[in-house]
């Protein structure tokens, strides 16, 4: 089952000061973590945690051993999504503090096996930088959200976005501001040919988007095709045209 899960942390040591969950049933989970690193004025202007409320929480041990009770209660083997890169680094500074069997479990098998749905949203798009929660909620929801920073509030986001995409089809032309005509991925995922935004091909590989360029009808001749990977890559970059074509790297 897949369980959507957002933290809060302190600023200067990372550690966790809240959890929110809500899992694929609707069922949620929300508690208040302590830590002795400070509440900073712009950790509490952020998510309007306060000293007081966090050292009046529950140990990171009573809330995670709670937290894992809550997950196993009707669940062998939970999928965990979160949303960006940071969650991973603040359960890696929350678990060194974790001295109890069930809590150091669950931060640990998170730490393991959390899935960041980031990517897959951008692949989504065909954009190749990370967009808003908030931009995405507004999106399917249609209402005029503003995400709190509100861990619950932001797991049920989450929600609410990874499964609209996972029920829609790949979505073209929005949020156009998230492409970054100069950033070319290390790895590749895809390629696309598009014509402008409409997508006219996709390829798996440099390799395969090589091979289809070499195939077609050319009246350029052969230098036209010369470094054609390199070609792509630049028409990417600079957001021009290669073979009478856009390109698009993911």
């Amino acid at each position: 089952m897949n369980y959507y899960i957002d933290f809060e942390a302190s600023e200067h040591e990372q550690k966790i000061i809240s959890i929110g969950c809500i899992n694929q049933k609707g069922e949620e989970f929300y508690e208040l973590v302590h830590t002795d690193d400070p509440i900073t004025t712009r950790i509490e202007e952020i998510t309007h945690i306060n000293q007081k409320d966090i050292d009046n929480a529950r140990s990171i041990d009573e809330v995670f051993s709670d937290f894992y009770d809550w997950c196993y209660k009707n669940d062998d083997l939970p999928k965990f999504i979160c949303y960006g890169s940071s969650d991973i680094d603040f359960i890696n500074n929350t678990f060194y503090d974790a001295s109890k069997l069930k809590s150091a479990s669950i931060l640990g098998y998170m730490y393991l096996n959390l899935y960041d749905c980031s990517d897959e949203i951008k692949e989504h798009f065909y954009v190749n930088k990370t967009i808003s929660l908030e931009k995405l909620a507004n999106h399917y929801i249609g209402d005029d959200i503003k995400q709190n920073h509100n861990a619950l509030d932001d797991a049920k986001l989450l929600k609410t976005v990874y499964e609209s995409i996972l029920s829609t089809n790949n979505e073209t032309g929005l949020f156009t501001e998230y492409i970054d005509s100069y950033k070319v991925p290390t790895s590749i995922n895809k390629i696309l040919r598009l014509n402008g935004n409409t997508i006219l091909q996709e390829f798996k590989s440099m390799d395969e988007a090589v091979k289809w360029l070499q195939d077609q009808p050319n009246d350029k001749g052969a230098q036209y095709l010369k470094d054609a990977a390199e070609k792509i890559k630049k028409a990417a970059k600079t957001n021009s045209k290669y073979f009478y074509s856009n390109w698009r790297i993911l």
